[in-house]
């Protein structure tokens, strides 16, 4: 059975081939989340990011990243985030052989693309309100009040 060692919790747990990393973690009593995400979050279905975890060694033991992983590890609003390659979401690793797992580890804010983003949100805002300010006029126009 493959070995998954908890680099910041110093323990190793043993788990089936194919195990999945979040819930083997959590039967074991090792903790994948950071502060108020142990009770927010997506319970495992890949969608909040709250699970993060870094596979130091072994990395070509676990399944493969999906592009819908991939995408919710940069971060999916306004903040984007620089993806490390062996960043991953615990709730989407599938453990085949040992690995060495960090737990919550530090992820770095990639400002460029997050300017970007805002940019983007800024100019789509401003075309919203534009759009609405003209429904406002043209409602107002058909009932006779303006």
């Amino acid at each position: 059975m493959p070995v998954v060692k908890f680099e910041r919790e110093g323990r190793s747990i043993e788990v089936p081939k194919g195990a999945n990393l979040r819930k083997s973690a959590l039967k074991a009593g090792i903790n994948v989340y950071k502060g108020i995400n142990q009770i927010l979050n997506c319970q495992g279905h890949g969608l909040c990011g709250t699970c993060r975890v870094e596979i130091i060694q072994g990395d070509k033991n676990v399944n493969s990243k999906t592009p819908m992983e991939e995408w919710v590890l940069k971060g999916k609003f306004l903040i984007a985030h620089k993806v490390k390659p062996n960043l991953r979401l615990s709730c989407q690793v599938k453990v085949d052989d040992d690995i060495v797992v960090l737990t919550m580890p530090e992820y770095e804010i990639d400002k460029e693309e997050t300017i970007e983003r805002v940019k983007i949100f800024a100019v789509v805002t401003l075309f919203a309100l534009l759009f609405l300010v003209g429904l406002a006029f043209i409602v107002l126009d058909f009932i006779g009040k303006l």
